[in-house]
């Protein structure tokens, strides 16, 4: 909605939730996000890097801690939390969610 807001522009809603076609970016595609995540860290000019992520997304915890611990000291913290299921049609059955706070001292 705040896309065409932004845009004031005629589209057609595609599908039931009307959203805007739109090209993915490497964040959101399962073959690209591991290079855009390393590109990331390896460039990044900070002295620690926190990332949040949960056990929901396209990376796995193994593949995030490959790519941390290749360039410092690598800490991991956790917490489970109930998911919020306002889909009962979602994809995933699960009650909960764990979310991975990734620390890294570059």
């Amino acid at each position: 909605m705040l896309n065409t807001i932004a845009l004031y522009d005629d589209f057609t809603p595609k599908g039931k939730t009307g959203l805007r076609e739109y090209e993915k970016s490497n964040w959101c595609k399962k073959d690209k996000v591991y290079k855009e995540l390393e590109n990331l860290i390896k460039n990044a000019d900070f002295k620690f890097i926190f990332l949040s992520y949960n056990d929901e997304g396209l990376l796995s915890l193994n593949q995030i801690k490959e790519i941390f611990e290749k360039y410092g000291k690598y800490d991991l913290k956790n917490k489970t939390y109930k998911r919020f299921k306002a889909d009962s049609n979602r994809l995933s059955k699960k009650d909960d969610t764990t979310e991975y706070l990734h620390i890294l001292i570059k």
